[in-house]
């Protein structure tokens, strides 16, 4: 690969194919995920969890008796409080660090809509046969960056294969660049800018995308969900069902909404992609 022109604004072009080697996958976080990519199945187990620690806690409570004892009563009550607290805390705390990311991803999009669109108008000043290998390319690009919102982090096969497909394009584009710019050096120069933040916008949105709330931060708002429950059912002095559904319920539907804005690609609340989409229309249709 010829090494002249190579390099702008820091970009190597013997660098391209590296950036998407294969990260190292831990199979303990894939069946973690497996839950946290399905909304729906993060509320189905957290209620369901939460509802039988409540239950125990007040099946424990009945068999001892503790809350015969008014002192202990009012203790326990006190316990309860505090970490229903301290949960609140922890799943207000998690949403306001999701929204942002959400709000990154989405900007992403069309930031890189917008990048592809000008350096096909860039392309559009390149002399033939340059020009026309290049929106072919760009065109191709413009179908594989579309359906990158498909992939998950559940298949890593898949979404390596695909990033693959990126580098594999990015490179071919920029090779042609660089040959071109002996010959055309400031038209090319001229379409080298877009292009460059064209393929550093890709690997901002897969970054962004594999940035999600950590296990470990998913693991200690559980367990201290399942320890207010059982608090919940073991200050309750009789069965209360209100109070023994209601409180996994409304857990269950804020971790549920956390997973969903954490699942860019999956649930309810995706993001949109209509920039790419209109993008994908005009490559498809250019003008004549």
């Amino acid at each position: 690969m010829p090494a002249e022109g190579s390099e702008a604004r820091g970009l190597n072009v013997g660098t391209l194919p590296c950036v998407c080697a294969e990260r190292p996958l831990r199979i303990g976080d894939m069946d973690v995920r497996f839950l946290l990519d399905r909304p729906w199945l993060v509320f189905t187990t957290v209620c369901i969890a939460l509802f039988l620690a409540a239950m125990l806690g007040h099946r424990v409570a009945l068999s001892s008796r503790v809350n015969e004892d008014s002192h202990n009563h009012e203790h326990i009550t006190s316990l309860r409080e505090g970490l229903f607290i301290l949960l609140g805390l922890l799943l207000g705390f998690s949403v306001a660090m999701e929204l942002p990311r959400f709000d990154e991803r989405t900007q992403l999009v069309i930031d890189e809509a917008n990048a592809i669109g000008t350096t096909m108008l860039g392309a559009e000043m390149l002399p033939e046969p340059q020009r026309g290998k290049a929106l072919e390319l760009l065109r191709e690009y413009v179908a594989v960056r579309r359906d990158f919102v498909r992939q998950t982090l559940l298949d890593r096969t898949a979404l390596d294969r695909e990033t693959q497909r990126t580098k594999a394009l990015q490179t071919q584009l920029w090779q042609q660049t660089v040959i071109d710019r002996e010959t055309q050096p400031a038209v090319v120069q001229t379409y080298i800018k877009p292009l460059t933040g064209m393929i550093e916008l890709s690997e901002a949105r897969l970054a962004a995308f594999e940035n999600r709330v950590p296990i470990t931060v998913w693991l200690i708002i559980f367990l201290v969900a399942a320890f207010q429950s059982f608090a919940t059912g073991y200050s309750l002095k009789r069965r209360f069902w209100f109070s023994l559904v209601m409180t996994p319920l409304v857990v269950a539907v804020v971790m549920a909404l956390l997973a969903d804005l954490d699942s860019p690609h999956a649930g309810l609340i995706t993001i949109k992609q209509n920039s790419m989409e209109r993008l994908a229309n005009d490559a498809a249709d250019p003008p004549q």
